[in-house]
């Protein structure tokens, strides 16, 4: 059975179509269930006293005149 130019040409014109749509679908298949963990780049803040860097969560926030000074647990009690 000899394959006709007309089929090579369908084939090799839908091919990357194909592959992209599959590629596609197996990333999504793989990467749906993922949860994001820990910290984003550049969420963390600097403790207005010392400069110690830390998450939100480690900090304390302390406002005065509408704005917002974090300062690190150290910091924070003295």
């Amino acid at each position: 059975m000899a394959l006709s130019s007309s089929f090579i040409g369908h084939f090799f014109a839908f091919s990357p179509l194909v592959l992209g749509v599959l590629i596609y679908a197996v990333t999504y298949v793989a990467k749906r269930k993922e949860t994001v963990t820990g910290t984003p780049i550049g969420q963390s803040f600097a403790c207005a006293n010392c400069g110690r860097r830390g998450v939100r969560e480690h900090m304390l926030a302390q406002a005065h005149g509408g704005a917002v000074s974090w300062y690190c647990t150290n910091c924070a009690g003295h």
